[in-house]
């Protein structure tokens, strides 16, 4: 099993827009979204329309009670939601006062398939709304991946380059990873925090390249033939991560880590423009 991860532009406007109160309303039992309801008949369509009316069916409201999401449906928390151990490894939420509790697929055992529902079919709003260009950053890999080389680099433990990838690393871990945690949104950045993370990662010592995704994908390609440089691949991919803030920085995006999310694919599929 496992993900392919890529660090992605992120269209974070149109994320708050369109998809957070979007999948807000239609977990308060609100009608299909439109971007659904416009797809054409295909194999993925055949999937999401059933379940976006199981949702609906069992209204929930996560805006007014739910202490795990911000208000852009991202985890408040620093660390990965733990997971029950077992085959299927589902959220579950310990809150006991909670007044959706008795309704909401957190909680509810026996609705726990609506929760792996919800994480597919935000996945795929997310991707074919708000992702732009992107650079793969390895097999199933993690920003939490590059504490070590933090480390190497000197890089102190406030300094808010680890927090931005913590918030990479774990942001969608309520709403966005699938159950078996590889493949889903694991994270984003608003566009000020990719600014600032594109600043601060201009300054440690990484493989150098134009901050362009041709130049990445070139530099990936050259990885094959010769070590990039003393610190190998996490420092290389950590340079795609500097590109992709550096480009998404210039038009006023953010950027957003997930595992097998392809636009580009998705959209030529579904025969959609971004």
């Amino acid at each position: 099993m496992g993900s392919d991860a890529w660090i992605h532009l992120f269209d974070y406007e149109r994320y708050r827009a369109e998809v957070v109160p979007g999948v807000l309303d239609l977990l308060r039992g609100g009608a299909v979204p439109p971007w659904l309801a416009r797809l054409p008949a295909s194999e993925w369509t055949d999937m999401w329309w059933p379940m976006a009316e199981r949702l609906r069916a069992r209204p929930v409201d996560l805006a007014a009670y739910c202490l795990w999401l911000g208000a852009d449906l991202g985890y408040l928390g620093n660390e990965p939601v733990m997971r029950p151990d077992g085959a299927r490894q589902w959220l579950r939420c310990p809150s006991t006062t909670c007044p959706e509790r008795t309704r909401c697929s957190f909680h509810a055992t026996a609705e726990q398939e609506n929760v792996e529902e919800l994480a597919f079919l935000y996945a795929a709003w997310v991707t074919l709304r708000c992702l732009g260009e992107g650079q793969f950053v390895g097999r199933s890999a993690r920003p939490s991946g590059y504490r070590p080389l933090l480390d190497h680099l000197g890089v102190p433990e406030n300094d808010p380059i680890r927090l931005h990838l913590a918030a990479l690393d774990v942001r969608g871990a309520v709403v966005g990873f699938e159950f078996e945690n590889t493949d889903g949104t694991y994270g984003w950045l608003t566009p000020a925090e990719t600014a600032d993370l594109a600043t601060r990662l201009d300054r440690l010592d990484l493989p150098r390249y134009e901050p362009t995704f041709a130049a990445a994908s070139a530099a990936f390609g050259a990885f094959h033939g010769e070590p990039a440089g003393e610190l190998g691949w996490p420092a290389l991919t950590l340079s795609f991560v500097r590109t992709a803030a550096t480009v998404a920085a210039t038009t006023g995006q953010g950027i957003l880590w997930g595992g097998d999310l392809y636009p580009e694919s998705w959209r030529d599929l579904l025969g959609l423009t971004a």
